[in-house]
């Protein structure tokens, strides 16, 4: 993941200027296509967030060019078009290729000390002998040698400038800066000098002018070296840009313009403009923003600002990013903890979470369309609680070895007389809890770690033997021998007794009984992953998410919904985006190449509480093996405006709820959604549960997903029975395997 952001940062320049040369028709063509990850696997989008090329890359380049892009899946690694399909396989030596702009692409070597260039059809064109390239629009490569001098060569790799000079800038209208040793002049396209390296320092030409210093003092000049009348100061802080540049004299700041008049006075520490003219400015610490007139339209008050093209800016506040306008408008809120970069037309909000670089993709109007979906293995902390432990179990249940999870364990220390054998005492009885986790060096073996002393773990480890279901228990403290040759048999992963032998004397045989209980994960749990598939109910809340419940989705490896604009014979994968375990809720996502969204959603989330005795209907797939895929509604009302044993996160309803129900929608009287059906009372009659939906307004709200949930009700007036009709597209049946 680390390598990931660094290229992620690194390929931000290279994307910039590729990006120029790709019109709005190649995107809708899908040529440029935006990478997204979904757990440990990437994907494509393209520009409206649509999934075009499902998630099976284990990495892969940010987006498209030129209808290629680098993936990496497994062993293979290569150019893949834009069905998913590698076109060109590259071989080990090759560690990353940039984006492709032209038919040509940047690519890193192995030891990621070198670079060269490559074609679409996978030929070298600029061998990997160089330190640096850098593509310079549709013109060629700025390329620096392992010596560190650089060059320039155009897109057949055909020498410009050879590798004689100190430093260069880059084309702008038609000439290049370039220093030789340690003086400054200006080249032509063909290589050939235009304006002689006597110059102490230079830059890039704007507005058919470049700033340059002679002495201690700056300049302005022309194509032909002219000395631009009026236009020399002590200081000159940025080139020209739509006629406007920042010049100081003594401490005084200006802004001007070509002719060298003055339109404001700025009172700043330091200044950069961007190529519209508008200009980042420091003072006393706080970034702001000044427009060509020099007026300020940003005041100064954030931590640090970043311009972008067509009147954005990245800002920093408190230690997060954001996107405003340069008129001070927030488009993006400070959430990201990263990075938010400007890639062909988008904002890529970038976040590193617990080791995982996740993405967030805006429009230019501040619409999130996608948010990348982290994996749902939890990591553990360095010392790790009982909490972290039941997490980390969570995050695994599909996939836990039978001996895994947290015990309750008691040891008991035994002595023997060696000369009467049926004599035994005891020197006490010890508790603790146990995390017994599979080793991350060999899936056979299994470590025991103490929960009561965090950092510390048992120092023997369990160790299968083949496929059985026995076990050795090994020594880790010193060696990595037997434990006098115990043995564990696994017959119930729920109770573990075993003795182990300890030193003897002359005196007496010294054993340890130990009994393992398993605590966590709970036996309910356990068999609800060996039944393999279960279903549940589900209701849209936005276009594509769904809410069901967080025991309906949890333990799932694979999630598919049923009932999509009322058709049952469609299936779509979908993929848990948000979780509250304490309220039993969760938010699906359907991440699905042929699914192309919901109608509009006739309903809305219910805001105003109901009261007891009020009118309510539910929707749902109960008991689906023997009632059949569809949808049920029941009708009943609200009993209690608290759930089991009081439980203020709930209503207790007196609708007929069964196996399946759950996850289901609540409706009131007037259709508007006013909970998620959640469990029944196994010893009551008719006392069913459901959670407030206040509830699932809190976890759309904190979980960043960046919906916003239906509130347009259209059905508030109709029957019960044509209520029902319009709503039953928009309750799915929620299809989850543990494969």
């Amino acid at each position: 993941m680390k390598k990931a952001l660094t290229y992620i940062l690194f390929a931000f320049f290279f994307l910039l200027i590729a990006s120029c040369s790709h019109d709005r028709k190649e995107l809708l063509d899908n040529r440029d296509l935006y990478r997204v990850r979904i757990g440990s696997k990437c994907g494509f989008i393209n520009e409206r967030g649509k999934l075009v090329i499902e998630p099976q890359f284990d990495d892969a380049h940010l987006l498209f060019g030129d209808g290629v892009c680098f993936a990496v899946s497994g062993e293979r690694k290569g150019l893949i078009n834009s069905e998913g399909v590698f076109v060109v396989e590259i071989d080990n030596s090759i560690d990353w290729i940039y984006r492709f702009n032209n038919g040509v692409a940047t690519f890193l070597t192995n030891n990621g000390e070198t670079q060269g260039t490559i074609s679409k059809s996978g030929n070298i064109i600029l061998p990997a002998i160089y330190k640096q390239i850098i593509q310079d629009g549709e013109i060629g490569f700025i390329v620096q040698d392992t010596l560190g001098q650089y060059g320039y060569l155009n897109v057949d790799g055909d020498f410009i400038l050879p590798c004689n000079y100190t430093y260069v800038r880059g084309f702008s209208e038609g000439l290049m800066a370039v220093k030789v040793k340690d003086k400054w002049g200006y080249v032509d396209t063909t290589g050939a000098w235009v304006i002689d390296s006597i110059y102490n320092n230079a830059f890039s030409f704007g507005n058919g002018l470049a700033r340059v210093k002679v002495g201690e003092r700056w300049q302005f000049i022309n194509y032909k070296e002219e000395v631009a009348e009026r236009l020399e100061y002590d200081e000159i802080l940025t080139g020209f840009s739509c006629n406007r540049a920042f010049v100081r004299n003594g401490t005084v700041m200006q802004l001007i313009d070509t002719l060298g008049t003055i339109i404001a006075e700025i009172n700043a520490d330091s200044v950069a403009m961007d190529n519209k003219g508008f200009a980042l400015f420091l003072k006393k610490g706080e970034f702001g923003i000044i427009d060509t007139t020099g007026v300020i339209c940003v005041q100064p008050s954030y931590d640090s600002l970043e311009l972008f093209n067509d009147g954005f800016a990245c800002f920093k506040q408190n230690g997060k990013r954001g996107i405003i306008k340069t008129n001070g408008d927030i488009v993006i809120d400070a959430f990201h903890n990263s990075a938010i970069v400007e890639i062909n037309n988008m904002f890529w909000g970038v976040d590193t979470i617990k080791g995982e670089v996740l993405m967030t993709i805006y429009d230019r109007s501040g619409n999130q369309i996608w948010k990348d979906m982290p994996s749902r293995k939890y990591i553990l902390p360095e010392k790790p609680t009982k909490k972290d432990y039941m997490t980390f179990f969570d995050s695994r249940l599909s996939e836990l070895d039978p001996i895994e999870g947290i015990y309750y364990t008691t040891s008991q220390e035994i002595y023997q007389y060696r000369d009467n054998p049926s004599q035994t005492g005891s020197n006490g009885t010890e508790s603790m809890f146990y995390a017994v986790i599979k080793s991350s060096l060999n899936d056979n073996d299994f470590f025991a770690y103490c929960i009561d002393k965090p950092g510390y773990h048992w120092v023997k480890k369990f160790v299968r033997l083949g496929e059985s279901e026995t076990y050795a228990i090994m020594n880790t403290d010193t060696t990595n021998q037997f434990a006098s040759n115990s043995r564990l048999f696994l017959d119930n992963p729920y109770k573990i007794n075993f003795r182990l032998e300890k030193k003897h004397n002359n005196w007496y045989n010294f054993f340890v009984d130990y009994e393992f209980i398993k605590e966590y994960p709970p036996q309910s749990e356990y068999e609800k992953v060996l039944q393999v598939d279960w279903t549940g109910t589900g209701f849209a809340i936005a276009d594509g998410y769904i809410a069901t419940n967080y025991h309906v989705t949890n333990g799932a490896r694979t999630i598919n919904v049923r009932g999509v604009n009322g058709e049952m014979k469609d299936s779509y994968k979908g993929y848990v985006v948000a979780s509250d375990k304490n309220h039993d809720l969760s938010i699906v996502k359907i991440i699905d190449t042929k699914f192309n969204g919901f109608k509009p959603i006739p309903y809305s989330m219910g805001k105003v509480m109901p009261e007891v005795g009020n009118d309510i209907f539910i929707l749902g797939y109960p008991l689906t093996s023997t009632m059949g895929n569809e949808v049920k509604l029941t009708e009943g009302i609200i009993s209690a405006a608290s759930g089991y044993k009081g439980d203020q996160s709930m209503f207790q309803i007196s609708a007929a709820v069964q196996p399946g129900n759950s996850g289901g929608p609540l409706f009131d009287n007037n259709g508007n959604i006013i909970g998620i059906v959640c469990a029944k009372h196994a010893e009551a009659e008719n006392a069913n549960y459901a959670i407030k939906v206040s509830y699932l307004y809190s976890l759309v709200n904190s979980s960043g997903i960046g919906i916003k949930m239906a509130d347009n009700n259209k059905i508030r007036t109709k029957s019960l029975a044509k209520k029902a009709k319009q709503v039953y597209p928009f309750v799915y049946l929620i299809e989850c395997s543990s494969h």
